[in-house]
């Protein structure tokens, strides 16, 4: 290959960060990931520390990639960056770290939440911003910044989020894309297109700690000098960073054109659809898509393979050490476990929300719940029934999109948890909807890489990506599981309702 004919591309997840180096090609030449925790503080405070988990694994991922590659820094064209997010990062006008970085789990903004909510009104709400008042939202998170950190915020030049913290520190600009600027309600007003100055007065100011705009292909700028020190990429190197890592995963496998539909298995479960004008439904997420002219519909579930992980973390220790016993993962010989235990889990059903719960219910005091446990019930019965959890909240979402008048019939299966086809099959069984399972996605990194050689002129268009996409298995709902799970599906939506105040005293009580 011609020099400046490789991209590079970084996703800075919840649980880790992946980046992939391409050719203009489009194929892979080196793969890269790192692991990092979350920070829970308490009860639906949930942190983590942008100098390391960001910045640092970013550094860490580039260097593996570089050497891995054997790749000199000065033929990659482009670098693209995508992220966790809606996320506060503060920083000062130093560039430094005020405090650690809020991330979208965080709930603690939920009186700020009801605030607005008792001063405009729900309808007014979403009418502005096209989302409900939930502390998901970043803007929700800066206004309980200012109101409860005044000192910090007094410090604060710029809030970004996770890969615009990461790019800042790449060029010294801070940014924000137009994919995101959503999920920093109630600050972007829909209507007009910008930071509404009127929602910043309201609640007493924010709107100056946000950063500027940029479309999704749009240079954010280039590597410093400084930069390039400490990467080792080359100084000069054009930087976009196109969006959030859930909607970069889905496009990733070539999700781009109205009613195209996919699901993210990853630490939290995220469905997509896209629509060519926006629904702005409160009992859904909202947001612009990263292809120009599209909106994207968001069913964004807290915590899905974060509750795989949590089990594996908490009850797996053998099978952790197992795994490296047998060139295997943990995961995979609890899937073969779970294989043994019948659909439905022998008649047990989780409710997924162990971290509280975004769409659709909107419920920061939600809890998780282990339902109908007998002596015959073993750990089997247990993972598969949090690997069924996510089938059941994924067809909660299914429901509400077709009584807008979406129609689904199959969806692109990605990310890390796609890898387990016991779990594919159990989301087909569930929800009754085909899948397809790109086998050898690289996620959220491919199309950050794609999206850089795009800006550097390597690739002509961002939906082109789908022309570099092989799918390869794909999972058929069986009818007769679907029945069973029909059944225990309404079981599922029931529990919620019927224990909903039950744990708002909860919550009252252990905060």
């Amino acid at each position: 290959m011609r020099s400046k004919e490789f991209l590079l591309g970084v996703d800075i997840g919840t649980s880790s960060t992946k980046g992939v180096l391409i050719g203009s090609d489009g194929k892979p030449v080196a793969e890269a990931s790192v692991e990092h925790d979350i920070k829970i503080i308490k009860s639906g405070w949930v942190e983590q520390d942008p100098e390391v988990c960001y910045w640092g694994d970013f550094k860490t991922v580039v260097r593996q990639l570089l050497i891995r590659s054997q790749i000199s820094p000065s033929n990659i064209a482009g670098v693209g960056i995508s992220g966790l997010t809606p996320d506060l990062v503060p920083i000062d006008k130093d560039g430094r770290v005020v405090r650690p970085a809020i991330i979208y789990m965080d709930r603690r903004a939920w009186k700020e939440c009801e605030d607005l909510e008792r001063r405009i009104g729900f309808k007014s709400i979403v009418e502005r911003t096209g989302n409900i008042n939930d502390p998901y939202y970043a803007g929700y998170k800066l206004i309980w910044y200012l109101k409860n950190e005044p000192d910090n915020y007094r410090k604060t030049w710029k809030v970004l989020d996770a890969s615009k913290y990461v790019v800042f520190k790449l060029t010294g600009v801070p940014s924000i894309d137009r994919s995101t600027v959503m999920l920093y309600s109630p600050y972007y007003d829909v209507r007009d297109e910008r930071w509404s100055d009127e929602i910043s007065s309201m609640v007493g100011g924010g709107v100056d700690k946000l950063p500027n705009i940029c479309e999704t292909q749009s240079i954010i700028g280039s590597i410093t000098p400084l930069a390039a020190k400490e990467t080792g990429l080359e100084e000069g190197t054009i930087v976009v960073s196109p969006g959030p890592d859930a909607i970069l995963s889905a496009y990733s496998v070539g999700m781009v054109h109205s009613g195209d539909s996919c699901f993210m298995y990853g630490t939290t479960g995220c469905w997509f659809v896209v629509v060519d004008k926006p629904l702005f439904d409160p009992r859904l997420i909202n947001t612009y898509h990263v292809v120009p002219g599209n909106y994207i519909v968001v069913g964004g579930m807290i915590a899905t393979g974060g509750l795989i992980r949590w089990f594996r973390d908490k009850f797996g220790h053998l099978e952790k050490d197992l795994s490296e016993l047998m060139g295997t993962t943990a995961y995979q010989l609890l899937d073969r476990e779970a294989e043994r235990v019948n659909p439905g889990s022998d008649g047990l059903i989780v409710l997924p929300y162990f971290m509280g719960e975004r769409t659709p219910i909107w419920d920061v005091n939600a809890r998780g719940m282990i339902f109908g446990l007998t002596l015959n019930h073993s750990r089997a019965h247990v993972y598969r029934a949090l690997l069924e959890a996510g089938g059941y909240g994924l067809r909660h979402h299914m429901e509400i999109a077709r009584s807008l008048g979406i129609s689904v019939e199959e969806m692109l299966a990605v990310n890390g948890g796609a890898r387990s086809k016991l779990w594919r099959q159990i989301i087909s069984d569930i929800t009754g909807v085909s899948q397809e399972y790109v086998k050898e996605a690289l996620g959220a990194p491919f199309g950050d890489a794609f999206i850089a050689g795009v800006g550097a002129k390597l690739f002509k268009r961002i939906e082109d990506i789908k022309n570099y996409v092989n799918v390869g298995e794909r999972t058929e709902p069986n009818s007769e599981n679907h029945k069973t799970y029909s059944q225990m599906y309404r079981i599922y939506l029931n529990l919620y309702e019927h224990t909903r105040e039950d744990c708002k005293a909860l919550s009252s009580i252990w905060q």
